[in-house]
């Protein structure tokens, strides 16, 4: 609780005003623990959800407004309606920071190539230049992968850490820095803790594989999050003024945003 309300006294000294944002992707374990970052950060006001097919009944309970826009399967999957659809909300509530959490979270080795693109890289395109085409949307906080390279093999491994899947998220990266938003700052976790897609027993190894990993010098960017260090890093990386343009944020940057709060 402490560090809570120190992260959220932060928030209220990064920006003057309450802010809008629009997120994609709410229903995911990541996308619940930001939009409940962004009810505890005192500087939004206004959460906007893209959603596809249903209502979020837990965002009633975030403390701050928010409006869901509920997509049909088809217009989420028909990649020029969901752009459409996008810039309309932006037109409507005029967000100026989007967040996209998007992406299959499991069993992407068992798809295809073409079935993991058009949802982590081409679902993704459509809501970034969406946002985009809103000119409104001039910060867009987006949710990747640790060591994401959009020229590694693509013929590889689907599952998470694979060629493809690597291969997939560095796509996904470049889809959305190219949209035309001002500013794009890409969120590369490795092992998420408190993820529904991270297998619990990952989660208890973490601590004791971290101190071995420390012993051969493995790199700190390989260190797991927490989830809801995550999503408080990435609702204050929304805020943050610095740095302009594309950038990256592995793990110590992650810390770096949580402790300066």
């Amino acid at each position: 609780p402490r560090r809570i309300e120190a992260q959220r006294r932060a928030c209220t000294s990064m920006a003057d005003q309450k802010l809008t944002a629009v997120v994609l992707g709410a229903s995911g374990s990541v996308g619940q623990a930001l939009c409940k970052a962004l009810g505890q950060c005192g500087k939004y006001g206004h959460l906007i959800s893209i959603n596809r097919a249903k209502e979020l009944k837990w965002m009633d309970d975030l403390p701050l407004k928010s409006t869901q826009v509920v997509v049909s399967r088809e217009d989420m999957s028909n990649h020029e309606r969901l752009r459409e659809i996008t810039a309309k909300t932006c037109a409507e509530h005029k967000p100026t920071i989007g967040f996209s959490t998007l992406g299959i979270g499991t069993k992407t080795g068992s798809i295809t190539k073409e079935q993991h693109r058009a949802v982590d890289v081409e679902t993704n395109r459509a809501f970034a230049l969406g946002c985009a085409n809103s000119k409104l949307v001039s910060t867009f906080v987006f949710l990747s992968s640790v060591a994401a390279d959009p020229t590694v093999d693509e013929n590889g491994s689907g599952t998470a850490g694979g060629s493809r899947y690597l291969r997939v998220k560095g796509e996904s990266e470049e889809a959305v820095k190219g949209s035309g938003i001002p500013t794009v700052r890409i969120f590369q976790p490795a092992m998420i803790a408190g993820s529904s897609n991270t297998p619990c027993i990952l989660e208890c190894m973490e601590p004791c594989c971290w101190c071995l990993c420390l012993w051969c010098c493995v790199p700190l960017r390989y260190h797991g999050i927490q989830i809801d260090d995550l999503g408080m890093a990435m609702a204050l990386a929304g805020l943050a003024s610095e740095p302009k343009g594309n950038s990256n944020f592995e793990y110590p940057e992650m810390m770096k945003l949580l402790e300066q709060a």
